[in-house]
């Protein structure tokens, strides 16, 4: 019996110390403790405005801007320039004659497309060979389906008239004419009867 009633006394006293003292279970649980009020309001503080918004659209950042004065290499090799464009300017030198003049008496500058490629070329040029009054060929250039020859020839017609009725294996369209050059259209009697 005496030690139920020691136990008793004990949980008595721990009532009795219970009530006195003001325990914060807030901390014991992590929150955070409770801040007490203040006694006069803060004075009002305007909020600062948020800054503005980065922009994506802005100016690009430009490269250093150059020196005024160019460095010593620069300026050495400036003079230089300088110094054999002067020459250069002094030294008038007579033009390249050009090899190719201006077709003489009873030729003619023949220019051809669509040629792609350089078989159609060769298959064209024999072809041409066989009309009445071609007499020599002179291929000029070759040039991206474009073909220019210089064509010697000799007949009662004009040529034009001629490459529209006797090229084999072709039908030609004349686009251009003048006294000393020929433009003309081809297409080949194969390409006709291509599907396509």
């Amino acid at each position: 019996m005496a030690k139920e009633d020691k136990n008793d006394k004990d949980k008595d006293k721990k009532k009795d110390k219970g009530h006195d003292e003001i325990v914060d279970l807030a901390g014991r649980i992590g929150a955070r403790p409770s801040e007490p009020e203040p006694a006069t309001p803060p004075a009002l503080v305007p909020p600062e405005p948020p800054p503005p918004p980065t922009r994506l659209d802005g100016p690009i950042p430009s490269a250093p801007r150059p020196r005024l004065v160019p460095a010593k290499e620069d300026r050495v090799q400036s003079a230089m320039i300088q110094k054999a464009l002067a020459e250069e300017a002094q030294k008038a030198e007579p033009a390249i004659p050009s090899p190719r003049g201006a077709p003489g008496p009873g030729e003619v500058d023949l220019v051809v497309t669509p040629l792609p490629t350089p078989d159609d070329w060769h298959r064209f040029e024999l072809a041409l060979r066989k009309v009445r009054g071609v007499g020599q060929l002179r291929t000029e250039y070759y040039r991206h389906g474009v073909l220019k020859v210089r064509v010697s020839y000799q007949g009662t017609d004009r040529l034009a008239a001629a490459l529209r009725t006797g090229v084999p294996g072709y039908r030609v369209r004349v686009i251009g004419e003048d006294r000393a050059t020929l433009q003309i259209l081809v297409t080949s009697d194969g390409d006709e009867r291509r599907p396509g």
